[in-house]
């Protein structure tokens, strides 16, 4: 066995081993970047251009925020006097999520929104974008709320040189508003509005209905074009509530931050300024809304009083003109005091179990539990009973504020209204249980107030009468004192209170939301490099050709690459006879060193070249491998095995000669077929005429003869069989030959069928196999310089 039976029976047993991925083969990836770097050229300025673009043209989103700190109030124990003024409240919010719930609230935001200008949306048009202006436009736009306006449609403005604008309005139809009501009014049709008006003058239509002004030191550029949008306010509500956010500074931190965005900077900042402003207020009248009723409550009270104290004061004197009376004696005087205090803690009482009676029937029966007001009746037995009203006052605030943002089974409204029922129930027991103490008590105040009576009928009558005008007047003057007494503490009480919450920082522009030039940029490089890569990787996915040397070490690794022709770009057919000095005549000697090396000692005489197809260059081949033998002096015999498409015949010109066909079927000898080409040291066997059974002539003794022949008279004898992938016949040749030579061509060979092809052959224990790698370009061989240089004006590449 030589060297190349060696070499090639070694590699055979792991012909289908993968000695490396070719997916992170790092050299590979670098060769293919450098390979296509011209797609990176194209795909990197593209990206980064329309990132550019997109920049230019994009209107931004800004983010812009403000801080809010919850400072909550305090849990107060209620005494007498905390009820009296209305200030027994239980706390703002129990937690901060239950606030920022509230926050968002469309009762909340409508207040802010209503609050505002944003009605009107004035903008200007730009070439490709346009660019709202907000209180920088230079007019104004009155809106006459009693006539209903066209909602969410560009009415364009274009101010004339002479003073004059034009107005236009074109749309397929549209929604009607009432500013007046805030109530939908109607729909409008196809409308194609199109006038001409004075500044100030009053535009005037079924669908809309306004005046232009124009603000005063405002120049305004005839070239530019301006247009409005009317909004309503139900629809600016819904807009600013889906862009506001709202979040703690950490968790369990009272601290909050709101925050909104939107593509007009002093919008967002003014609304935030006014939601903040919003929430603050309606946190204080939340806390002053008890002390509010309850001053109402005294100063209705001390009108009572205050009419029946001056018609007793008046009886009183009267009774003393008439009947000359200066005064009772001591033991009257202390009898009248006595039934005065009596009367006068019976007459509290009544008024208590009054307004709890009062409570109890109507508790049920309203769900507005903001009227059960807490009048001065209370006392500290009754402190559980003013505490659970206050506490069900705050809940029923509390879900209705929630009611016009919040669907019914939102869980936390369910919560709510789960204690609001369980408050009640409390409250309802609380009541009984009161009410049942006061009766204990006004029967004792009764009994002792018989007794007083009692004694007072043995006085006179002239001082007993006298006696009931006076108590009368003391009971009237110690409540309209007292009543006058609660009203100042009162008032002094909700003047003074304050916001639980506090505004820490107001609000401002806090960041850039889109476009984010930075990230943007970065991701339009990645996209740069990322889209020729995903073709390249593309690319060499789905290709299934052979391409050059790694391919077929990663499909074939088992099998030794003799030689690498590059490609043929002249028309010459023997290029070691028509160009001796180029770079595909070094290819080829390449191949012929490589083969006596690997035949070592012992001589080299059959060669056969095989491929899995046509067209793959391996006659191309056999007739240069012949050339480069026969140049080195042996003497070289090429034979036209490929009985089916004998393309040597006409290479060689022997069209009408007897050929192996004549031969195989005894019309020739062996000497007959032999013919002497122009080229020293070269003969050529033709194929002859093209035989219906290729196949059964190859079989036979005469082929036996014929290699016997062949192997006594010449050096090297180079076969040109036919593509094994398609016919049997190179495999019948193939147990003849020292070398098979399997030709593969470059971007042509198909990657399966050459190793199915090349997988039988080595199953079927061919010996001597070797690869050619044709048709290759000079950058996949590695020439470069060095060739350049080297062959100089003699290269035909």
């Amino acid at each position: 066995m030589n060297n190349f039976e060696e070499e090639t029976h070694s590699h055979n047993p792991q012909i289908r081993k993968e000695t490396s991925d070719n997916l992170f083969d790092i050299n590979r990836l670098i060769r293919l970047v450098l390979k296509y770097w011209y797609l990176y050229l194209i795909s990197l300025p593209l990206c980064l251009g329309a990132v550019f673009l997109y920049h230019r043209y994009t209107v931004p989103v800004y983010k812009a925020s403000a801080t809010l700190m919850l400072k909550g109030s305090e849990q107060k124990s209620f005494s007498q006097a905390d009820l009296m003024e209305g200030f027994g409240l239980s706390p703002e919010m129990r937690s901060v999520e239950n606030q920022s719930f509230i926050i968002r609230s469309r009762n909340i935001i409508k207040k802010a929104i209503d609050r505002l200008d944003f009605g009107v949306s004035y903008y200007q048009k730009g070439r490709f974008k346009d660019s709202e202006l907000y209180h920088s436009s230079p007019f104004v736009i009155e809106i006459d709320s009693m006539h209903p306006q066209l909602l969410n449609v560009p009415i364009g403005i274009r101010f004339l040189a002479d003073g004059n604008v034009v107005i236009t309005v074109s749309c397929d139809g549209g929604t009607l508003h009432d500013y007046k009501k805030e109530a939908f009014a109607g729909r409008v049709g196809v409308l194609d509005y199109h006038t001409r008006v004075r500044t100030g003058e009053k535009v005037n239509d079924s669908a809309f209905a306004f005046t232009i002004k124009r603000k005063p030191n405002v120049n305004v550029d005839s070239e530019a074009s301006y247009y409005f949008i009317f909004k309503s306010h139900q629809q600016l509500t819904s807009e600013y509530r889906g862009s506001l956010g709202v979040s703690p500074y950490r968790e369990g931190s009272s601290i909050l931050f709101i925050s909104s965005v939107g593509t007009s900077r002093g919008k967002i900042v003014r609304f935030l300024d006014e939601l903040c402003e919003v929430i603050l207020e309606n946190n204080l009248d939340r806390k002053n809304d008890m002390a509010t009723r309850s001053i109402a409550f005294i100063e209705s009270q001390l009108e009572t009083v205050s009419d029946t104290l001056e018609k007793v004061q008046n009886q009183m004197s009267s009774y003393r003109k008439a009947n000359r009376f200066m005064g009772p004696s001591e033991f009257s005087e202390k009898l009248a005091d006595k039934y005065y205090d009596t009367e006068s803690e019976l007459k509290m009482l009544k008024m208590r179990i009054e307004y709890y009676e009062y409570l109890q029937d109507n508790i049920s029966a309203s769900g507005d539990f903001e009227q059960f007001l807490l009048p001065a009746v209370s006392s500290e037995n009754t402190n559980l009973v003013n505490e659970l009203v206050t506490q069900l006052i705050e809940l029923q605030k509390e879900l209705e504020l929630l009611k016009g943002s919040a669907q019914t089974n939102n869980q936390y409204v369910v919560t709510l209204s789960s204690k609001i029922d369980v408050t009640v129930d409390l409250l309802n027991k609380s009541i009984n249980q009161v009410l049942h103490n006061f009766g204990l008590e006004k029967s004792k105040i009764e009994k002792e107030m018989a007794t007083i009576i009692q004694d007072m009928e043995r006085l006179p009558e002239l001082e007993r009468d006298y006696l009931i005008i006076d108590r009368t007047y003391k009971l009237n003057d110690a409540i309209y004192t007292f009543l006058l007494q609660k009203h100042s503490e009162t008032q002094i009480s909700k003047a003074s209170n304050v916001p639980d919450n506090e505004i820490i920082d107001n609000a401002s522009i806090s960041a850039l939301v889109s476009p984010n030039k930075s990230s943007d940029y970065k991701k339009g490089l990645m996209l740069g490099l990322l889209i020729p890569s995903v073709f390249i990787a593309l690319k060499e996915f789905l290709n299934t050709k052979v391409r050059g040397k790694d391919d077929l070490k990663q499909l074939v690794p088992g099998l030794p690459i003799l030689g690498m022709v590059v490609n043929n770009k002249s028309d010459a057919e023997n290029v070691i006879v028509q160009l001796p000095h180029s770079i595909i005549s070094e290819s080829f000697r390449s191949i012929r060193t490589k083969l006596k090396f690997m035949a070592g000692s012992k001589d080299l005489k059959v060669i056969t070249l095989t491929s899995s197809n046509t067209g793959e260059g391996k006659t191309f081949c056999a007739q240069n491998i012949a050339s480069v033998f026969a140049v080195s002096g042996k003497k070289t015999v090429i034979v036209g095995f490929d009985l089916r498409k004998p393309r040597l015949t006409a290479l060689f010109d022997l069209q009408n000669k007897a050929g192996l066909s004549n031969y195989f079927i005894g019309q020739n000898s062996v000497e007959d077929i032999v013919y002497e080409t122009e080229q020293d040291n070269v003969w050529v066997v033709p194929a002859g005429p093209i035989p219906p059974n290729p196949s059964e002539l190859i079989v036979g003794d005469r082929t036996d003869d014929l290699y016997r022949y062949l192997r006594e008279r010449f050096d090297v004898v180079v076969i040109d069989s036919p593509p094994i992938g398609l016919v049997a016949d190179a495999r019948l040749l193939m147990h003849y030959s020292d070398c098979n030579l399997f030709v593969v061509r470059s971007n042509y060979t198909v990657k399966d069928h050459m190793v199915h092809t090349v997988d039988n052959l080595i199953s079927e224990k061919v010996d001597g196999l070797g690869l050619i790698l044709n048709d290759i370009s000079m950058s996949d061989k590695g020439y470069g310089y060095y060739t350049a240089e080297y062959y100089g004006g003699q290269t035909h590449v």
